[in-house]
């Protein structure tokens, strides 16, 4: 029993959705087609020649992507990132020059320039 449904499904009219005749004359048609013809003299190398035109050479941002992708490109960028974080760093939290009333002040006051003008 399971050969005959194995069989029935594996069929090439249940694999076509399509109503197919057994003797369609396309078939025979299609069987006894050949292709006949050979490639012309030299089409691989033509073909190799094309393909190794249109690589061509990198551009330089693309040179540069793949230079920063090596290893100690990847450990040289990572330092540099960690050094600007920490001038930016020691920029941003230096101490400020105000005094600690006019600090105070400006923190609450929308009219800080004003207040510390008049004093």
């Amino acid at each position: 029993m399971l050969e005959w449904v194995l069989d029935q499904s594996l069929s090439p009219h249940h694999l076509n959705p399509m109503k197919t005749h057994e003797n369609d004359p396309l078939d025979s048609l299609l069987a006894s087609w050949q292709v006949r013809g050979e490639a012309p003299m030299g089409f691989q190398r033509e073909v190799w020649n094309c393909i190794s035109a249109g690589e061509g050479e990198l551009a330089w941002w693309e040179r540069f992507s793949i230079g920063l992708l090596r290893p100690l490109s990847l450990g040289c960028a990572a330092a540099a990132a960690v050094a600007v974080g920490a001038f930016v760093a020691v920029l941003e939290t230096r101490p400020s020059s105000q005094t600690p009333h006019d600090a105070y002040v400006q923190s609450v006051s929308p009219f800080a320039s004003v207040h510390l003008a008049s004093h």
